[in-house]
């Protein structure tokens, strides 16, 4: 039997959740497995489903409280036959909920990070949470971290199934081309030290700039660089802290980009400051290019990056410690390229998108067939 999966976000911009949604609606094994989308409106995760060729409708709310969005869902859910919903972030989940129950249709929600449960404090927060408790047919943590906190908020344990997110190794593997060197026009002996992330403030680019700073005269043959998505309002602050710190040259924005891989390639050291993280797509995606890497205890990245063994791990928010962890892959080249081929070979062994999409592809069944 062939089923259709209706997925389904409620954002569309470039980022981690939206990519394991991607994965998912274009990985799928076709044989056993039809997939849909929903998306809010026709930004990148719109362009790149539809340029996969996978069905993708729009549908949007005003407000929270807006019962357009579950009741366009279950429309959709009729007419294209759905057999399960797979929903992703929280107010995404709430609204499936709400379209399975009012079809019959099981439906499966993922949550990507902590701070989407921090925001649940919140009264209209809660109610959504409460809805998801009663009504998923199974919740979906992308590290244990993520877990632990629904199980704390109330959650079943058998409801809950953690699966790592996965990336395809091969794609991410050293290169030998230098063509962002070239761009940047780096002279000899230059160390490219850079971060991959959307600006936002759970993201730690204030900590990284601070920690520039401190290293900037010691080691004078270091650029810093920030890759990502830049939103105007926060990243005015962050551009003002660079002139005022002096780095105008030292550290550099370089927006969103498609070359991921092949600036990763070429960064001799890759950071991650963020203070709350999930699971985040970008440190496996360091570990499959063997890159030295500096990651803060932020959530759950210690579940994929070994201190002292494929990687540094440093407390968020902490400018010092981010400064010495990074000073000590300088200072320790070798150590840092055994760490980055350690970092490597866990990759491959424990987070490709292959195992992710067949763990899926399992639970999927488990819900279908308990119907």
């Amino acid at each position: 039997m062939r089923y259709t999966i209706l997925h389904t976000i409620e954002t569309a911009g470039p980022g981690g959740a939206e990519t394991v949604l991607l994965q998912l609606a274009t990985q799928l094994d076709p044989t056993q497995f039809r997939s849909i989308a929903v998306v809010p409106k026709e930004d990148w995760l719109y362009q790149q489903l539809r340029a996969a060729g996978v069905p993708t409708h729009i549908v949007s709310g005003k407000k929270w409280y807006d019962l357009q969005v579950p009741r366009a869902l279950a429309r959709l859910v009729r007419a294209e036959g759905v057999d399960l919903i797979h929903s992703h972030l929280p107010d995404q989940n709430f609204y499936s909920c709400l379209a399975g129950g009012w079809t019959g249709c099981p439906t499966v929600v993922t949550y990507h990070g902590p701070i989407e449960l921090q925001r649940g404090r919140k009264l209209r927060q809660a109610i959504k949470l409460r809805t998801v408790r009663a009504r998923a047919a199974a919740v979906v943590t992308v590290c244990d971290h993520v877990r632990n906190l629904l199980a704390e908020a109330g959650f079943p344990p058998e409801k809950l199934v953690r699966i790592y997110n996965g990336i395809v190794p091969e794609r991410f593997a050293p290169s030998s081309h230098s063509s962002l060197r070239q761009e940047l026009q780096c002279q000899n002996g230059e160390i490219l030290i850079g971060t991959v992330a959307n600006v936002r403030q759970s993201k730690g680019h204030e900590y990284l700039i601070r920690a520039a700073h401190r290293l900037a005269q010691r080691y004078p043959q270091a650029r810093f660089l920030a890759v990502g998505d830049v939103d105007p309002q926060l990243g005015a602050p962050l551009f003002r802290l660079v002139e005022e710190l002096g780095l105008w040259d030292r550290f550099l924005f370089l927006g969103f980009r498609a070359d991921v891989p092949q600036i990763l390639s070429e960064l001799d050291i890759f950071v991650l400051a963020s203070t709350s993280e999930g699971f985040p797509l970008v440190a496996l995606e360091a570990m499959a290019a063997g890159k030295p890497m500096v990651v803060t205890r932020s959530g759950g990245p210690p579940e994929a990056v070994e201190d002292g063994r494929t990687g540094l791990l440093v407390e968020p928010g902490n400018i010092d410690e981010l400064a010495r962890g990074i000073a000590r892959l300088l200072e320790h080249p070798e150590q840092g390229r055994r760490m980055g081929a350690e970092a490597r070979a866990k990759l491959h062994r424990e987070f490709t998108l292959s195992r992710m999409i067949r763990e899926y592809e399992d639970l999927y069944r488990r819900v279908l067939e308990s119907r």
